[in-house]
């Protein structure tokens, strides 16, 4: 599918500037990074590679004033997108893309490391991988006896209805040999405060965990700029 264009043909002249322009803005990025261009310059920037033949300034700004931040751009459904901003699928991907690369980076990055001793390396992973769902997602990260994430699984739903959940998790931690478990699911509310449901869902891991000798360290609450943490109580 190719990028729809809704701007008017430009003169040759014209395509010139704006080449000169992208490459004024790739020179400024490469001397200072995302410090030297404004939000939108960088938004700018990026759609370039998709749609090199049509000035994308207009495109960029929109999409920061729609979304709000490129944090918000980031998380936006490619439907909306494709649909409502008209950037076609190429471009979208590519913004997918890059927030997917992100994601991976900081899981990479936080896989070796005691996630005790550097939490927030895990709630940064855990807040780019969840906070921008648009539905409630439970996170599972299973860890080794050194700290180490072995794994992680995704469900979901609402965390009010893993009742049945609760049975299941503890046995993959089981299976898994895990020693360690830390809970996390977003709020696609916004509003990071711990429900009264997510603390009784973090005891009732807790006990199941420990039946097997397994230790929940803690339970997550994220949004997109936010981490609340819900500490296991003491019996």
């Amino acid at each position: 599918m190719k990028d729809q264009d809704k701007t008017p043909k430009v003169s040759a002249a014209q395509n010139i500037g704006a080449a000169g322009h992208r490459q004024r803005l790739r020179e400024r990025f490469c001397r200072a990074g995302l410090n030297g261009l404004q939000d939108y310059e960088a938004v700018e920037l990026l759609l370039s590679y998709a749609i090199p033949r049509r000035d994308v300034k207009p495109l960029a700004k929109e999409l920061l004033r729609d979304f709000g931040s490129i944090e918000g751009l980031m998380d936006a459904p490619m439907h909306r997108l494709i649909e409502e901003h008209g950037m076609g699928m190429s471009s979208a991907l590519l913004v997918r893309l890059i927030r997917e690369m992100c994601t991976k980076y900081l899981e990479q990055r936080v896989r070796e490391t005691d996630v005790l001793d550097a939490p927030d390396a895990a709630e940064d992973f855990v807040r780019m991988k969840l906070g921008g769902c648009q539905s409630e997602t439970l996170m599972t990260i299973f860890l080794n006896s050194h700290n180490h994430i072995i794994s992680y699984e995704l469900t979901p739903g609402t965390v009010n209805r893993a009742s049945i959940y609760v049975r299941e998790l503890a046995k993959r931690a089981v299976l898994g040999n895990a020693t360690g478990v830390i809970l996390a699911h977003n709020h696609p509310s916004g509003v990071c405060i711990p429900s009264q449901d997510d603390i009784k869902l973090t005891d009732n891991v807790a006990k199941a965990l420990e039946t097997f000798g397994i230790r929940l360290y803690c339970h997550l609450v994220v949004t997109p700029s936010e981490c609340r943490r819900i500490d296991v109580r003491q019996p």
